[in-house]
């Protein structure tokens, strides 16, 4: 069979279309992770903004004051950490406590925000392994940190806060 310039370049400008169609696809399906990872990344800077607001307010820290006063608990009393004895023993002041508790919620956000981005595969591995690294030296800090991160870490990066706790109880 011979084929004619005519069919020959038919055959190339559909095999063209093709491409340009497998092109446009490819980059419909990167603009729709970067479109999820951007609708995350606004949701989780908008949880953020409310725990600098709170880190930021003399009044939420009045209340938390407040209530460990009246009551003798904060919403984190049924835990025995080692920074609320020293608050019970005088040692330790509630706000700086409650400080300590937003601030690790505020972490806590930013690497599940992280996470998802590299679960999109809009963070290269290695970028990840880092920040897993820096997520585990956060919390082989104490117990409050642990319990922190792990009462607070989203469903999304739940189970790697789990993986990490029982890399540092097997390391103690």
């Amino acid at each position: 069979m011979k084929t004619n310039k005519k069919e020959l370049a038919e055959i190339l400008g559909i095999f063209a279309v093709v491409a340009s169609l497998v092109f446009v696809g490819m980059q419909l399906h990167l603009d729709r992770k970067v479109a999820l990872a951007e609708q995350y990344f606004n949701r989780a800077e908008s949880v953020k903004e409310d725990y600098r607001t709170a880190l930021l307010s003399p009044e939420y820290f009045r209340a938390v004051e407040e209530e460990w006063t009246l009551t003798g608990r904060t919403s984190y009393s049924d835990k025995e950490w080692e920074e609320l004895k020293k608050v019970r023993e005088g040692a330790l002041n509630i706000k700086s406590v409650e400080a300590m508790v937003l601030i690790n919620r505020l972490q806590i956000v930013g690497y599940d925000n992280l996470y998802f981005q590299y679960k999109q595969g809009l963070l290269t591995e290695a970028s990840w392994n880092g920040l897993r690294l820096s997520l585990k030296s956060s919390m082989s800090g104490s117990e409050m940190v642990r319990d922190i991160f792990q009462m607070h870490a989203r469903s999304t990066i739940q189970p790697v806060v789990e993986e990490i706790l029982k890399e540092i109880e097997a390391e103690q």
